[in-house]
Parts: structure tokens; sequence; C-alpha cells
């Protein structure tokens, strides 16, 4: 992981806000310098000491220390509050734009490599961990200048008393450095603790109907609090072996001031050693002892930051080898005080519409199996209804989702007007083709949120696509209408509402190829001959469905049958029930076995 070139990057998106954070903690560090160096000569002054060659009054000296040390310190933290504290909090907006966008452009079956709980974590605490590395790199420098200053002053004061100081400093260093690996495998620990937590809590929201019936509120909570166990296990190991280097480091800064003690004696009854230089060794060392403890906990720093970098490029990583750790770190727009770019609805030019859909030998196997769908042919004509049936497994919902990119094919080639499409997943949308899958998602919004989905209201008649999912009256009915909250993917709707709402988005699209996966399977008999009725009615109107449904299958132009992930026939219900097997044994065992059952029921 490219923890330094990340780091880089970072700094190099808004340079202004770090250059002037940069400047503040100088002055924010260089504030107890100022502050010792007036001490020194006060205490100078009172033993009778030459210090400046300058004359100050003594008063004049005691009435600048607090002055000037708070003035500095002031303009430092309101320097960094306008320029370092903005650029983390905009730095942090970057890193998470960059995250969604690389997992928007990876296929939608394999977007996330952990659960959602998981990703989110990644999203906080991982950022945060980065933001404040990249903080600490200027903060270090800012640092050094003012330990290379205080390390000049004093060895000109005395070297030898110097060296004897620096020498707890450097151990401590020294220590902290080769305890990475401890902090390393903390930090993980810690890390994938917090992300169970996280996952658990999601999984648990997501499943409340389920815990319920199943009456296992008290072994999921026993659960939980088992691994609510372990996360606290996790932190307080993280931060008890944190905070036991930072007091051995303060234990470090108390013994370089007995060194310092024990050796200033017989110089300063040798006048070689002035109190006012005892008081500034003394008033320097702390602040010192942090640039040691920061040089010693970048690297621990270092190792978690790559722990959290590898965290959150594992949510972007895909097939195509040109995403980097970098983008990550991509500069762009973030839309704080600039506005917000309006989505627009895409439109094809002429010559990009459908005239012919071509498959020959798509062929994708699920990794670690032999399941999946194996060269397959056929071609759509625009105009036509397509429809692929096949029992369940056959690989009906595979083929449509490769073909959309949703899965990363293994073989084959998909022509758009004789043209190879080079990425599905990017081709396939609208208003090109519009999707319905068999498991509709919805938001917990408005049923016109749902449908627009952020698209302008004007470029979108709602009414029409509402119309053509035959649940318009229905909305219509709802006390709130086209402002009715439907509940957490969509609960306060039936299966067949659901259905048909999902329906009226992809209908709202108006793309050029309408994919259904097993639209009807909720309809009422009525209700699913109305709905394929006005879509038919539409002009030049091209589908692709996957349906066992007797009013498809009679009026499909093409219906390619799938078993085993390969196709065993092709062509109009007459023609297959007259030359495939598979053909006829679906119509006689599900097709006109259910169609009688629901004849027999309502006759009941």
């Amino acid at each position: 992981m490219k923890v330094m070139k990340i780091s880089w990057e970072m700094l190099k998106y808004k340079p202004g806000l770090v250059i002037g954070g940069f400047l503040s903690d100088i002055l924010f560090f260089l504030q107890p310098l100022a502050a010792a160096l007036i001490t020194r000569e006060i205490f100078n002054q009172l033993q009778g000491t030459v210090g400046w060659n300058i004359s100050i009054n003594i008063w004049v000296l005691v009435l600048l220390v607090l002055p000037i040390t708070l003035t500095m310190r002031l303009i430092g933290d309101f320097i960094f509050v306008f320029t370092m504290w903005i650029f983390i909090l905009m730095s942090r907006v970057l890193l998470r734009k960059n995250m969604l966008d690389g997992i928007f452009k990876k296929p939608g079956a394999v977007a996330l490599p952990d659960s959602p709980g998981e990703a989110i974590s990644r999203f906080r605490g991982d950022i945060e961990e980065t933001m404040w590395f990249v903080y600490h790199l200027t903060a270090l420098i800012s640092l050094g200048i003012f330990t290379g200053s205080s390390f000049f002053i004093m060895q000109s004061i005395n070297w030898k008393i110097t060296l004897f100081v620096s020498i707890p400093l450097a151990i401590m260093m020294v220590m902290v450095f080769f305890t990475r690996p401890i902090f390393t495998r903390l930090r993980k620990q810690r890390r994938k603790a917090a992300g169970a937590v996280t996952r658990t809590i999601g999984e648990i929201f997501r499943s409340v109907q389920a815990i319920k019936v199943a009456t296992a509120e008290d072994n999921v909570l026993n659960y939980f609090g088992h691994i609510n166990d372990k996360r606290r296990i996790a932190e307080v190991k993280d931060e008890f072996f944190h905070r036991l280097l930072h007091s051995i480091y303060n234990t470090a800064i108390y013994l370089c001031i007995g060194i310092i003690l024990l050796l200033v004696g017989s110089n300063i009854q040798n006048n070689l050693f002035s109190v006012g230089d005892l008081a500034f060794f003394v008033g320097i060392l702390g602040s010192m002892g942090e640039f040691i403890w920061d040089i010693g906990d970048i690297v621990p720093r270092y190792v978690r930051t790559k722990v959290s970098l590898g965290r959150m490029f594992k949510l972007i990583k895909s097939e195509d080898e040109d995403v980097t750790e970098l983008d990550l770190a991509k500069h762009g727009e973030i839309y704080i005080k600039e506005t917000f770019p309006q989505i627009q609805m895409l439109k094809l030019e002429d010559k990009d519409r459908l005239s012919n859909f071509e498959v020959r030998g798509l062929t994708y196997t699920y990794p670690g199996s032999n399941k999946g769908i194996k060269n397959i042919n056929f071609t759509i004509n625009r105009g036509t209804f397509t429809v692929i049936t096949g029992r369940i497994g056959s690989g009906k919902t595979t083929l449509l989702r490769t073909i959309l990119g949703l899965l990363p094919n293994d073989g084959g080639g998909l022509y758009w007007n004789d043209k190879l499409v080079e990425k599905p997943e990017e081709f396939f949308v609208p208003p090109r083709t519009a999707y319905t899958s068999q498991v509709p998602r919805l938001f917990s919004e408005t049923i016109k949120e749902n449908i627009l989905m952020g698209l302008p209201e004007e470029s979108i008649d709602v009414k029409e696509a509402l119309n053509l999912a035959v649940i318009n009256k229905e909305v219509e009915e709802l006390t709130g209408g086209l402002d009715t909250l439907i509940g957490s993917k969509g609960v306060k709707l039936s299966g067949g509402q659901r259905q048909r709402l999902a329906a009226a988005r992809m209908f709202a699209r108006n793309s050029e190829v309408l994919i259904f996966d097993d639209l009807s399977s909720a309809l009422d008999v009525e209700t699913e001959q109305r709905l394929w009725k006005r879509v038919f009615a539409r002009e030049s109107s091209t589908c692709i469905a996957v349906s066992h449904r007797p009013i498809a299958l009679r009026r499909a132009d093409n219906i390619i049958v799938i078993k085993d992930g390969k196709i065993e026939g092709q062509g109009k219900l007459e023609h297959l029930l007259d030359t495939c097997d598979e053909m006829k044994k679906l119509w006689e065992e599900k097709i006109l076995g259910s169609t009688h059952l629901t004849a027999s029921s309502h006759t009941n």
C-alpha cells in the first residue's frame, strides 16, 4: 500500500490550506520556545548573569511572557481552524466520494467484499485514521523546526548537558519504533472487532421480523453482547499499550530533568551554567519530548494508516487494472461551496438507437463451482419481445446479470448494432437499457423519489410511468399520493405493488430495451394482462423478460429455453412445443399445472 504517495496526493489537494495549517503549527510550537527564552532572561537578570546583548527591563519581560505566548497560541489556533481543520474536513469528504465512486463503478453483483455494516466502518474510522496521519506529517515538520531550534540553543549553552539529556529521549524513540508490530496487531484486532459490531447491528435491523418470529431475541442479544465484549477487550488492549508507551515517554522527560539537576550544580557554581539556563532547559524539555514522541508515534500511526488504506482500497478494487490505490486520493470537486451539478436525463443520438442486439458465446461460471451459463447465442431486433424461461437454478437470472455487466463474463461478446460492447457495466444503463430485478430494491422515501432517483421531475412523466406499471389508481387512493412514504424497502406495499413500482421506475427512463426478471411473479392474472398490454402498446417497445407465465410465452417473438446454463431451444412457443423436450415438460409440469390451479381456485 502506497501510504506516503496517497498522503502526498492528499496534501496537494488543497495546498493553500495545508501551507496555512503548517504556518499555524509553527506559531503554535514556537510559542513554548519564546516563553522559555523570555523566562531564561528573567532568571538571568535576577541572578545578575549576562543574558541578551540588548538591555530590557525585567518588568517588561515579565509583562511580555503571558501576552506574547498567549497571542502566538491564539493566532496559531485561529489560523489552524480556518486552514488545516477545513482541509481535514474537505479531505474526508473527498475520500468518501472517491470510495463511493469506486464502488459504483464495479459490477453491481460484486460491489461490496464485506457486509454493508463493515463498509460503513471503513467510511468512518479508517478515513479518520488516514487523515490524522496526513495531518501529523505536516505537524511533524513544524515540530521538527521547533526541536531543531531548541537543540541549537541548548548546545550553544552547554553541549555536554544537551548530549546527556538526549540519551533517554533517543532510547524512548527506539523503543517505540521496535514495538510497531504490536501496534499493528492490536489495531487490526480493534478494527476487526469494531467492524463485527457494526455489521451485526445492520443485520439485526434488517432481520427484526425473522428474529421475532423465531423468538430468538435472547440469543441475538447474547451474541451481540459477546461480540461487544470482544470489541471492548480489543479496544482496551490497544489503548492500554498506547498509554503505556506514553507513560514511558513522560518518565523519560522527568529522567531528563533529573539528569540536568545532577549535572548543573557545579556548573552553576563555576558560572558555566546559569539559573536562567536551567529554567530554559526544564521549560523546553516537555515540548521537545513531544517531538520525540511524535517521531516514535509516526511509525505505529503509519502502520495503522496502511491497514486502514488497505481496507478502504478493498472496497473499490476491481478486475480493472486501471483502478489503483491512488484513486482513493483522486482530486475532484466535493461541492461544498460549489453548486451541485444537476442530474440530467441522458439522451441517445440516432446512431446509437437499437437496431439489433446480439449475444455471441456468452459464458460465466461462478468462482469455485461449475454453475453458470455456457456459450449463449441469440439475437434481439428492435421492437421484439424475448422471453427467457427454464427451471429454477437453470441460469436465467445469471444470464441477465452477465448481459448487464453485473457479473463479469468469462468469454464471448455482446454486440450493439454490430459493434462490440467493451464495458457492459457502463454501457447497459439508461437510456440504452433499464432493468427490474426479481427482488426490487426500494428506498425509505416517497413513491415519487423512488421513481425519480435524483432525476429532475420535469424530465420524467411520472404519471405515465405509473400508468404503464398498472399502479396509478392505487397510488391515487393513498392519503399522500406520490408523496407517500413507503417505509424501509417498501414495507408498506404488497409484493405486487413493490414490483410494479420498480417497473414504473424502469419505464420512466424511456430506455431502448426493457429487461424484466420475473416481473409478474407476484401479480394476479388480470393485473399481469393489463401490464403486458400497456407495455406492448408502446411504439417500438423492445423487451427481454425472464418468465414462465402463459401470457408472456404466447406473446413472445422468441423464447430462449435454458437448462443447466445452456440453451436447449429457441423460437416461438408452437415451434418449441414441437421440437424441444424441455419446453414440453415446462409447459406441462409448471405452466399448465399452475393455470389449472389458478382456474380451480377462482371456481372455488
